[in-house]
């Protein structure tokens, strides 16, 4: 055999090894790239203790202020979480509800304040809101909480219903709409990841919820019984809880 002939063959061996090694890269299978979520639709409910702060509407020449006990807000949510993106995980969500607050006491400009057991009354409201918060997963040892920022813009249907002096009268029963607004900020829990109820179905994909919120709505305009036009704005601070269940 030639010089020549023994570089021709192993030329080709060479050749044919390498095609081998590039048939058997394109064969090889690649896995698909998963990415991690854990978001999806969930529904749930929030009840609050409400500190409502002083209203006030005009009667009979005079300026009415009504201080009012510790209320209440109930209400039913429907959301969706994107789930994990970077630190962060977003969620939206509708939101409708009721509150109640009765009166304490009534302060008629230039009489003073009227005894509780002669105030009556109540503001009641009605609400919806679309929100949105943004859930700050702790991960590691601390993944059961998740902290959470985020707030709500909507309507609110507020009636100022039959407050008056007793051995007076009724002196304002009337409601109006306006915007609404809130501000939230608080911690989710899930129960389970905390080792407890774990043997609950009804509580799997269940985080419940306690956080601090804040709403406001302005401009409120009230006709008095006696015909009077009068404007009051809206704020109250409460400790809010709730639940959400994802599917």
């Amino acid at each position: 055999m030639t010089r020549f002939t023994k570089i021709l063959l192993a030329g080709v061996a060479l050749a044919a090894s390498g095609s081998i090694v590039r048939a058997a890269d394109l064969t090889e299978p690649v896995g698909p790239v998963v990415v991690e979520t854990n978001g999806g639709f969930y529904l749930g409910s929030v009840s609050s203790l409400t500190f409502l702060d002083d209203t006030s509407f005009a009667a009979g020449g005079a300026r009415v202020g009504t201080d009012y006990d510790v209320g209440y807000y109930s209400g039913v949510r429907a959301g969706y979480s994107f789930g994990d993106m970077g630190y962060v995980s977003p969620r939206v969500e509708l939101e409708v509800g009721y509150g109640n607050a009765s009166v304490d006491n009534h302060r008629v400009s230039g009489v003073g304040a009227i005894s509780s057991i002669d105030s009556f009354g109540d503001a009641s409201t009605i609400l919806g809101y679309v929100n949105g918060y943004l859930d700050i997963p702790l991960g590691g040892q601390l993944s059961a909480i998740t902290p959470y920022v985020g707030g709500g813009v909507g309507v609110m249907n507020l009636e100022l219903r039959r407050q008056g002096v007793a051995g007076v009268a009724t002196l304002m029963d009337d409601d109006d709409t306006r915007f609404a607004y809130h501000l939230d900020a608080g911690v989710g829990i899930n129960i389970q990841e905390l080792g407890l109820f774990t043997n609950f179905a009804l509580l799997t994909n269940t985080t419940f919820d306690i956080g601090y919120r804040f709403t406001a709505a302005d401009d409120f305009s009230f006709t008095a019984r006696d015909g009077s036009r009068s404007e009051t704005d809206f704020r109250s601070h409460a400790v809010i809880v709730g639940f959400r269940k994802s599917f």
